[in-house]
Formats: structure tokens, sequence, C-alpha cells
């Protein structure tokens, strides 16, 4: 089976096709390949997109990295009790426990031999921020992870390459919390 598509003709309609993620539609829809064996329904890489940061002392626009893979592994919180006369020891689920996030991606500068600085800059200004980072990611996003925290990142080189930089980052799932003052008086 052979699939011929052209990455540049990908990359520039990627504002008319994706501008977000669609949550009315099937979740099956993300990453099919037509039934005929030919074409791509979608895009092959689903982006992720660092959202807009402004908090007092940083002002980051939005950041679309367009190849990027995702891992997800999460561990529950299970209290185990011993109780005599018993083989097995008793399960109280308490609670799910966060997400550990692998992302691994690339970064480029589409227009020719230079090495994406401004980008890369960008990027790492989002990896050392210290707060909760807002995300747009299909995979993500149907899991519920609007938001993390990174953990650590490495940039490691690639040989043979001017234009594309690679990176790689763990993180944790966060959740914005709500709270609520109540007058007592």
């Amino acid at each position: 089976m052979k699939f011929n598509f052209n990455v540049n003709e990908i990359l520039e309609a990627k504002d008319i096709e994706y501008s977000g993620i669609n949550y009315n539609e099937s979740e099956s829809k993300d990453f099919i390949i037509d039934k005929t064996g030919g074409e791509f329904n979608l895009r092959v890489f689903a982006p992720l997109v660092f959202e807009p940061l402004a908090k007092n002392d940083l002002n980051l626009p939005s950041l679309r990295v367009d190849a990027v893979t995702v891992n997800l592994s999460r561990s529950k919180i299970i209290k185990k009790e011993n109780v005599e006369g018993r083989d097995s020891t008793i399960k109280e689920h308490i609670t799910n426990g966060d997400f550990s996030i692998s992302i691994e991606g690339l970064i480029a500068n589409e227009t020719g031999d230079e090495y994406p600085k401004e980008k890369l800059f960008l990027l790492k200004q989002f990896l050392n921020a210290p707060y909760s980072l807002r995300v747009t990611h299909a995979i993500l996003n149907r899991f519920g992870i609007y938001e993390l925290v990174i953990d650590s990142y490495s940039i490691p080189s690639i040989s043979g390459t001017k234009n594309i930089q690679k990176f790689t980052a763990s993180a944790t799932s966060d959740e914005t919390v709500e709270l609520i003052i109540r007058d007592n008086a």
C-alpha cells in the first residue's frame, strides 16, 4: 500500500482546514485513512497549540507545532487493605492520578535553510514558564486535558539539518481550580 501526499499542500491548507478542534465531530474521524487506501482524510499530525499566555510578567502569543507525537500514561490511587482470612486484599479506588504526558516534536523554518531561532525562543519561553499552559491538541483534549505543567524538557540536535529542531518535554496534566469565597456574615 502506497500513499502519495504533498506535505507543503497539507501545511499550506492548515489554517483553512484546521482552526482548532471541532468537538461535535466523531472522535474516529481524527486520524483515519480513506477506505480506498489512497488518501488521508485529515491531517497526519495532530498539531499541538500552546494557547496565548498573558500573566503579569509574561505575555506570549500562541505557538503551533505541527509535527508532534504525544504519549499519555495515568496511575490510579488505590488503597489496599489486608483482611484476615482472605487470600487477597480489598481494594478501594481513592482517585485517578494526574496524566503523565510525553511530547516529542519538531519545529521548523518552512521558508528556507535557516535555523528556526524565533520559534525556538518562543518554545523555550513556554517550556520555562512557571505557569500552567493551556493547550489544544486532538488527543489531549479528548482525554479532558486542556492545561498542563512542564516538568522537564530537552532540545537534542539533529545531524544533517539546518532548518529543523527537535524537542521533547515531560508534562503533568493540570486543572484550573475555581475558588468560591462565601460571605458567612
